[in-house]
Order: C-alpha cells, then sequence, then structure tokens
C-alpha cells in the first residue's frame, strides 16, 4: 500500500506553484485573464521584435478588438509597450518589468519540475528541454473554435 504523503507531496508543490504563479501575475497585469497571459507569454517568446496585433490575433484566435484591450491593460500595468512602428502598423513587445514578470514564471516553473523530479526520483520527459514547441508551420496559441452545431442543419433550413 502506497504512503499517502508521498502521493500528496507532488499534488501539495503543484498547489504552492499555481498560487506563486498567481502572485506572479498580480504585478505585470496578468492577474485573472487568460487572454492577458497568452498575449503576454507570445510576446515574451517573441523578443525585441514584438507582434502586431494581427499577427497576435492570428496566432490566438482572438479579436483585434480584445487584443487591443489587453494590450491596454497591460500597458498601463508596464508590462508592454509600443515598440517600432512600419508604416500605420505598431508592433507591441514587453518591457523589462515584463520580461522579468515571464522570466519569474519560467523560473518558478523549472524550480518546480526540478523539485518534482527530485522527490519522486526523476520523471521521464518532465524537463523544459524535453517538450517540443509548435511546429514552424503551426500557431503556438488557441485554435479557432469549430462552429456551432456544424453538422446540423439552420434554422432556416429547418423552415423550407
Amino acid at each position: 500500500m502506497p504512503d499517502t504523503a508521498l502521493l500528496l507531496a507532488p499534488r501539495d508543490s503543484a498547489i504552492a506553484l499555481l498560487r506563486e504563479l498567481r502572485r506572479l501575475s498580480e504585478p505585470i497585469g496578468v492577474r485573472h485573464s487568460g487572454i492577458a497571459f497568452d498575449v503576454g507569454l507570445l510576446l515574451y517568446e517573441r523578443g525585441e521584435v514584438g507582434m502586431a496585433v494581427g499577427q497576435i490575433t492570428e496566432r490566438t484566435g482572438y479579436s483585434g478588438p480584445t487584443i487591443r484591450m489587453v494590450l491596454t491593460r497591460l500597458m498601463e500595468a508596464d508590462s508592454v509597450c509600443v515598440g517600432r512602428r512600419v508604416g500605420r502598423t505598431r508592433f507591441y513587445r514587453l518591457t523589462p518589468h515584463g520580461h522579468a514578470g515571464y522570466d519569474a514564471y519560467v523560473a518558478a516553473t523549472l524550480g518546480f519540475a526540478e523539485q518534482a523530479a527530485a522527490s519522486l526520483g526523476g520523471l521521464r520527459g518532465f524537463s523544459a528541454a524535453g517538450v517540443p514547441g509548435p511546429g514552424p508551420d503551426q500557431p503556438g496559441g488557441r485554435q479557432p473554435l469549430p462552429a456551432r452545431h456544424a453538422d446540423g442543419r439552420s434554422a432556416r433550413q429547418e423552415r423550407a
């Protein structure tokens, strides 16, 4: 029979990690927003080059107005700023404050992975190096939702 304390240790560590990630989200404007987290993470991955609203919408599937609203919120938190401009297109990038916030997320996650691997005697495939990234032609963000009731008939078709 397994020792329940050994089974609860990884769970408690994961809960502690989630609380730490929540704490880290406060100062960079991501609080309670998966969309803000997604946008910031894309900008973190992209680096100094930044991304335009159209590129972010393409990668995430969120609408342009939603992305603009989130960018405004992240700019108010001093996590994102307007970088270079090409014609009328603005490219947004993380500020040093925002970059430090995402560095803290990465450090907390890697710390958790190391702690979990050590406490469980090593976990196969549980490392940052072992996780493949998206392919060159695949977006790393959310995929658009399938059409609602795609296989069904519309109300107009039903009446005909």
